[in-house]
């Protein structure tokens, strides 16, 4: 495959963007379908309604799903940029231990800062002519819900090692791939301006997940990671803060479910000491934020 490797180097913006746009395609239909074959292949069915444990039939055609969607189409696009895999998308440096120590407790300081923007973001309502998309936007939320109770409604050890691996860790490296290391890089080396790049791929990180009710509190999120990525200059970093906020999500949910608390109905803010905890993260979260970014100056 070396006589592929100029086809990309170089070349204008939108032919870039539409050659990774047709990867994504391509992988997303073939492992999606790959998915679909196993899961029939054990289940015997095509519907997850329908199989004996929907919630493993969902966790493989995830896995597949997220392989095939986001990770394969961002190392061949590595790899047609100048023929290696592991190069473009910065995945071959390691992040500094500063940056890493770092992140170790800004991910625990971050937890409560997300969940009362998801709390405010929840509240916020589109104009009355806009009623429709709403509507639309609602009964994707409530699907999307949906899977999420199949998966975490076993409460077994097994089943939450399962969750953090598949909602966690897979989507973790797969999600940093696509969106920091290619899409954020991309955008960098052509407009020659970081900070618009990290934001344009936020929103576009935010937007694709369909849950437009946590839209803001993503986008933030994203944006922490891109940061993350420019300052340390190594994808290893978002990578372990975003399966850090994800697996510590999955275990807060796992210990409020197993106590009989239902983490829908309940509200952030009801909690004893909130606005306490909240004044506290922020600050530890402002403080760490601010020290990566002179630790990166300085690094340089």
């Amino acid at each position: 495959m070396r006589y592929l490797r100029p086809l990309l180097e170089g070349k204008h913006i939108l032919v870039q963007l539409l050659a990774l746009l047709i990867l994504i395609f391509v992988g997303m239909t073939v492992f999606s379908t790959l998915g679909q074959l196993v899961a029939y292949a054990i289940f015997h069915t095509m519907d997850m309604h329908t199989a004996s444990n929907p919630a493993a039939y969902i966790r493989i055609t995830q896995f597949f799903s997220s392989i095939g969607t986001f990770l394969c189409p961002a190392l061949l696009f590595s790899y047609l940029q100048d023929g290696r895999w592991l190069n473009y998308n910065a995945a071959n440096r390691r992040p500094h231990h500063l940056f890493v120590n770092t992140v170790l407790v800004l991910s625990i300081a971050l937890l409560p800062l997300v969940a009362i923007l998801e709390q405010w973001n929840e509240g916020m309502h589109l104009p009355e002519w806009m009623s429709g998309v709403e509507q639309w936007m609602a009964r994707m939320e409530e699907s999307m819900s949906k899977v999420m109770e199949l998966l975490v409604q076993d409460h077994s050890y097994a089943t939450l090692c399962l969750n953090i691996l598949v909602m966690a860790l897979i989507p973790a490296i797969c999600e940093e791939f696509l969106f920091r290391g290619t899409l954020q890089s991309l955008l960098t080396k052509q407009w020659n301006k970081p900070h618009l790049a990290i934001w344009t791929t936020a929103v576009v990180f935010s937007a694709i997940h369909l849950q437009f009710y946590g839209f803001l509190p993503r986008m933030l999120l994203g944006a922490y990671l891109g940061y993350l990525f420019y300052w340390s200059r190594s994808l290893w970093l978002p990578v372990l803060a975003h399966f850090l906020h994800n697996a510590l999500s999955i275990l807060v949910s796992y210990t409020f479910m197993g106590r009989g608390i239902d983490i829908d109905d309940m509200r952030f803010t009801d909690i004893h000491g909130s606005t306490t905890l909240v004044f506290s993260c922020a600050v530890v979260a402002a403080m760490g934020i601010v020290f990566m970014w002179r630790t990166q100056k300085e690094l340089k």
